[in-house]
């Protein structure tokens, strides 16, 4: 059975009695599951419909500790309805080779046990990728009688490059397809990705909508710990580096973090003499790029800071000259808007939702994914470059069109939109 845990009562709520009612389904959310992408983009979603007056209720996986789980139903706004659905049918997903499988059993396995306890006496029901697999079916049966709205995030799961990983996630495009359909409506995270949630779901262009993943530029700012980061630079030997350029990811392959010291070796000489990289974040091919890093003869300018605290990446990222994203497939990329509210120039890959934001010769610098000639040239140019105009290009596009500002008003027009259509059709 889920549990249900009530945030601190000791913050204060702004939802009023005659908001909207919306559940919101997610199988991973910040803090209870990590930093990363979809967590905070969930997170960030509950806490700001919330202040905006949205009665809201968030269905999410059990943390691993009980402990946890308490200390992030109270990092919510009071009023928000905090249930942890247990998860973990088979224990795999946290091992390297094993999250495919994970995704393929545990998450429509979890999502089933969200569509048994999910209390329908809402208004929207909005789900988040496969966590809708449950509510779909239920839907199909005619048994949730709020409509079902969904969030497809990154599609990653459509546009692996690999042969082998992009068979193993057929199961889960399945079960994402079939969500889409039965959803009322869908969101892209990105206009970039609009058609891309058409073709890749095999929906209707009329079914959907685009809001884009956004970030709190103001947040951002407040949460830079400048001091902690000069001690990491120190700590690396990158204190006095000019241009700092920084990235900040998971070190996978899809990532393309290895491209970047063997472009950063074809600069070479042409790059100013005080030039340095420092990459924040771990993974499963770190040994890999470390190799990278030592075959060309980076040692002492390219450096692997690992996981580091929030603010001390926020503190980074104020001090950084440029932030460099050469993925080779992405979805919204919501650390590189973090970069533009620091109001550094970005210098990323011409994929997914980036071209939305990096935009050529304007915020940044877009590269075709995977060409090192090119991703080297960029570097040239952005150190030649007047970094300041760009940057503040980037924060002002950032403060205009990926804040929560702009994306509240969207998603009540959006429940707004589903909640007369449903009752149109009841009073029919």
């Amino acid at each position: 059975m889920a549990s249900a845990i009530r945030p601190s009562t000791e913050r204060r709520s702004v939802a009023t009695a005659d908001g909207p009612r919306v559940a919101v389904v997610s199988r991973r959310v910040h803090p209870a599951h990590g930093p990363g992408g979809l967590e905070s983009a969930v997170h960030d979603q509950v806490q700001h419909l919330a202040r905006a007056g949205v009665r809201v209720t968030l269905y999410s996986e059990s943390p691993l500790e009980a402990s946890r789980a308490v200390d992030a139903a109270a990092a919510f706004e009071r009023g928000v309805g905090v249930h942890w659905v247990p998860g973990n049918w088979l224990p795999i997903g946290r091992k390297r080779g094993t999250v495919v499988l994970d995704r393929n059993t545990n998450y429509p396995a979890w999502s089933l046990r969200v569509a048994a306890w999910l209390d329908d006496d809402v208004d929207v029901v909005h789900v988040h990728g496969l966590a809708g697999w449950g509510l779909a079916r239920r839907s199909r049966r005619g048994r949730l009688r709020a409509p079902l709205l969904l969030t497809t995030q990154g599609m990653e799961e459509f546009r692996s490059p690999g042969r082998l990983k992009h068979l193993a996630y057929a199961p889960f495009r399945a079960g994402m397809r079939r969500v889409a359909r039965d959803s009322e409506l869908v969101i892209a995270t990105d206009r970039a990705l609009f058609d891309s949630a058409c073709r890749y779901h095999r929906i209707a262009a009329s079914k959907v909508r685009v809001v884009p993943n956004v970030v709190n530029p103001e947040a951002c700012r407040a949460a830079a710990d400048r001091q902690a980061a000069a001690a990491l630079l120190a700590e690396h030997g990158l204190e006095d580096s000019d241009p700092l350029f920084v990235s900040v990811g998971r070190i996978a392959p899809n990532k393309g973090f290895d491209l970047l010291p063997q472009a950063l070796a074809r600069a070479g000489d042409r790059l100013p003499p005080g030039w340095g990289w420092l990459l924040v974040g771990d993974g499963p091919n770190r040994p890999e790029l470390e190799a990278a890093i030592r075959n060309a003869g980076l040692g002492n300018r390219c450096r692997l800071a690992g996981f580091v605290a929030e603010e001390v990446k926020h503190g980074l990222l104020a001090r950084a000259d440029w932030f460099v994203h050469p993925t080779l497939y992405e979805g919204s990329s919501l650390v590189t808007l973090e970069a533009m509210a620091h109001g550094l120039g970005v210098i990323a890959s011409d994929t997914g939702g980036l071209r939305d934001k990096v935009l050529d010769g304007e915020t940044g610098f877009l590269v075709q994914p995977g060409d090192i000639d090119a991703l080297s040239a960029a570097l040239l140019e952005a150190a030649a470059t007047d970094r300041e105009s760009l940057g503040a290009a980037g924060q002002a596009l950032c403060e205009e069109s990926f804040s929560w500002r702009s994306a509240i008003p969207l998603y009540l027009d959006l429940y707004a939109e589903l909640i007369e259509r449903h009752r149109g059709r009841s009073a029919g």
